[in-house]
């Protein structure tokens, strides 16, 4: 990597995505780089105020179309990838929800997970050509050997607090919202648009809720010396699982920490088409799709076929029984030969010793060589970020808004240097790298890495 070279990585949010970021910084600084990570609002916010580098966009939504154009006229060339292009249902429902045409073709890299998730770019009828490459994601790289001890010490408090227990994660976010004006899946329902598959996609994950809903408290009620730890997504309104949870002695509720401690500390999990049952497979934790409700179109294919699959109660709970007695034998019956091929074409790298994050930094480092855009520097994006930053501010005490400041918070909580340096340590020691890179704090939440 060019000496200097930047990267901006953005998070959205911080227990999925920041300890991968970080990861993904280090190693660009260890190689001579420098990278800016932390909070995606500010960062955004702040994209004029740094040196022309390299911008690393999260999605393929509209929504991240004029963040990419922003950054360019910032002088910044754009690589993308998807955090939610692991998992997803059919090609057709995968475009029409996070897929958006000029968003595609707007990056001069796109990264893929591995070649599934690069194919169903390739295949998109208005793909025009950018370059891709299946070169994984950070976040796979915090579920291998070589750094599973980052957790030891949450796992060791979780098992203080839960004893053994059996992980239910649920991926709920667009009906049952944090903030109801985003409940996207109940506004769809109401349109009801037979054109629009996004209308029968939000009708079966409905059903797929409601059937949780009623899952856990049977559950609970059949087997008493069974506890639960219900999970929900991190955009979910906690307080919907609490209700359902009520009056049950061996069901807890918990929203906080990297969902990887948690599947570490579990003894399996239970799901339906989420991106945990991939995590699972990788931390040798069985994974129990349940089942109630099928659809070849909505279905999430990749985390239900990767795990062993419960259509009603009663299977469920002789699973969840097995899984309690002996984690391991379960876990072996799952994870076969056609299983790992499966894994193998989702996930570029699966079982080989080499990190997604050691491969991305080696390619961004190819494309910092070419230098910034020449002339792409707008003189009047300084001002425009001015006046974003003073909507923000506005919007900040707006209910609903997505810059609404109770939600941001809890999307990315504060956290300090000496977190991050601490964190930095960790992978550092993790990985023998020396010396560990040094850090300064931009803004809140915000942060350069650069080398020691």
């Amino acid at each position: 990597m060019q000496p200097g070279a930047v990267l901006i990585l953005p998070c959205e949010t911080r227990v999925r995505e920041f300890d991968a970021k970080l990861l993904l910084g280090m190693l660009t600084a260890a190689a001579g780089g420098v990278a800016i990570v932390g909070s995606k609002k500010p960062i955004d916010l702040s994209l004029s105020r740094f040196p022309p580098g390299i911008y690393v966009g999260k999605s393929l939504t509209a929504r991240s179309r004029h963040n990419l154009a922003i950054a360019r006229a910032c002088g910044h060339r754009v690589v993308l990838w998807d955090e939610e292009g692991l998992v997803w249902a059919s090609p057709e429902v995968y475009w029409k929800t996070k897929v958006d045409p000029e968003t595609l073709n707007a990056p001069e890299l796109l990264i893929a997970w591995g070649e599934d998730n690069a194919q169903v770019w390739r295949d998109h009828p208005d793909y025009a050509g950018p370059p891709i490459e299946a070169l994984g994601n950070p976040r796979a790289d915090l579920l291998t050997p070589r750094l599973r001890s980052l957790f030891e010490a949450e796992v060791g408090s979780i098992r203080a607090t839960h004893g053994r227990f059996i992980l239910i994660n649920t991926n709920f976010s667009r009906v049952n919202h944090l903030q109801p004006r985003q409940n996207r899946h109940l506004k769809w329902l109401r349109e009801k648009r037979p054109d629009d598959p996004r209308g029968g996609f939000a009708a079966h994950k409905f059903e797929l809720f409601q059937a949780f809903s009623d899952m856990v408290p049977e559950l609970a009620r059949r087997l008493p010396e069974v506890h639960f730890v219900v999970r929900p997504h991190p955009s979910e309104k906690r307080q919907t699982w609490e209700h359902v949870a009520a009056g049950f002695d061996n069901v807890s509720v918990a929203q906080h920490g990297n969902v990887v401690a948690w599947l570490l500390a579990s003894d399996g999990l239970i799901h339906n088409g989420c991106t945990t049952a991939v995590e699972a497979f990788q931390l040798d934790r069985p994974a129990i799709a349940f089942r109630p409700v099928r659809s070849a179109r909505y279905d999430h294919a990749l985390p239900n076929d990767i795990s062993l699959a419960a259509a009603d109660l009663d299977e469920l709970a002789g699973l969840v029984e097995r899984a309690s007695a002996d984690s391991a034998a379960l876990f072996s019956e799952q994870a076969g030969s056609e299983s790992r091929q499966v894994m193998r074409a989702a996930l570029a790298g699966f079982g080989e010793h080499g990190l997604a994050s050691e491969r991305i930094v080696a390619r961004l480092g190819q494309l910092s060589e070419q230098g910034s855009i020449h002339g792409a520097r707008s003189r009047w994006m300084p001002a425009v970020l001015a006046f974003r930053r003073l909507l923000r501010l506005l919007e900040q005490r707006l209910p609903g808004t997505a810059n609404y400041r109770p939600y941001l918070a809890h999307m990315f909580p504060d956290i300090d240097q000496a977190e991050v340096e601490q964190s930095l340590r960790q992978m550092a020691s993790c990985l023998d790298i020396a010396p560990v890179p040094r850090v300064r704090e931009l803004e809140t939440n915000v942060f350069r890495l650069e080398p020691a």
